[in-house]
């Protein structure tokens, strides 16, 4: 998923000077798998065999000014792409974040700032956050369970577990655990269903001890322009809607782009009944703002409903096709 609401609990968090938590050199980097997998039966923590696993990289870079202070920025990519950056800041009572950029390339902010780790790290230590991140109301209520033994790709840990339970914007379990010195090694995230059960696992393994890197290469041409379709403006992406959904809307983040690039994304039914195999039925276009930036195109429900079917849309950069997202709609 997109974690959207979920990305300042999966980020390493920065520690104080006197005793650092972690690392603290600009460059330091977290390789991490990520994992995850569609379920329906319970919520065991135990990982599936066999998942296609995720490269994503957590590194610190230099600051950013939000409201007169300056905050540290901790890049978040998915493969060698940039996905968005926390905005962090250390206090007197731990690691706070008060704002990120999102995949349009705007400043969100998390109001009030979001706690994410409370000190000192003690079992029984708990915090709530129960306010907003931009537009989309969170409440989470947050306690330091005890110390674990556990084992991830890089390598075995004496760790503090810290336990999360949500209950908006979606109800969800979270479980970090986290060793001073190093940071969280290892993330397990439970999000539920209507019904109770799970709905979606996803695990975030540190693969190895972090280290200081330099900054990734920016993407080449190919990777300048991806998208995702949501059943919100700012909603996680998906891959699945009902037909009674009001809109699909497909979101863009370009990066690296031209100057007043042009941006258009063509809605294709590819097979669904009563319309030819791959019926355009709709076009839109836009221009990039700048050269990091992102928009959100619209399409509404017919006034007869969706059909059921296979749809896609595809994404162009000037006249290139950049992406292309698949999704379903069902009764």
């Amino acid at each position: 998923m997109k974690f959207f609401f979920l990305a300042a609990i999966l980020a390493p968090v920065i520690g104080v000077a006197a005793e650092p938590l972690m690392p603290t050199a600009e460059g330091t980097t977290w390789n991490y798998d990520l994992v995850q997998q569609k379920v329906s039966d319970s919520l065991d923590l135990a990982e599936p065999e066999e998942q296609e696993r995720i490269p994503v990289t957590y590194r610190l870079g230099g600051t950013e000014k939000i409201d007169n202070k300056d905050l540290r920025k901790l890049e978040i990519y998915r493969g060698n792409v940039i996905d968005s950056v926390d905005l962090i800041a250390i206090e007197e009572n731990g690691i706070i974040c008060p704002a990120r950029t999102d995949g349009h390339g705007g400043v969100i902010k998390l109001v009030p700032p979001q706690i994410m780790l409370r000190t000192p790290l003690e079992k029984g230590k708990r915090w709530t956050f129960n306010g907003a991140i931009g537009a989309t109301k969170v409440n989470q209520q947050y306690e330091i369970a005890d110390q674990e033994e556990i084992e991830v790709p890089a390598g075995k840990f004496h760790a503090w577990r810290i336990h999360c339970e949500q209950t908006s914007p979606a109800p969800a379990t979270i479980d970090r655990w986290f060793v001073p010195g190093t940071g969280f090694v290892k993330v397990a995230t439970v999000v539920k269903g209507e019904s109770g059960v799970a709905a979606q696992k996803t695990w975030l393994n540190l693969k190895e001890p972090p280290k200081v890197a330099a900054q990734k290469n920016a993407p080449p041409e190919s990777n300048k322009l991806s998208g995702g379709v949501s059943s919100e403006p700012q909603g996680e992406f998906k891959t699945e809607f009902k037909d009674t959904a009001s809109t699909v809307y497909a979101r863009w983040h370009g990066r690296g782009l031209r100057d007043q690039a042009g941006i258009r994304a063509i809605f294709i039914a590819e097979n669904v009944a009563d319309v030819s195999a791959n019926y355009q039925i709709d076009e839109m276009e836009t221009t990039a703002p700048a050269a990091n930036s992102g928009g959100t195109f619209a399409l509404s429900r017919p006034e007869s409903g969706w059909t059921t079917g296979d749809y896609r849309v595809e994404f162009y950069l000037d006249d290139s096709l950049a992406d292309t997202v698949k999704f379903k709609i069902v009764k």
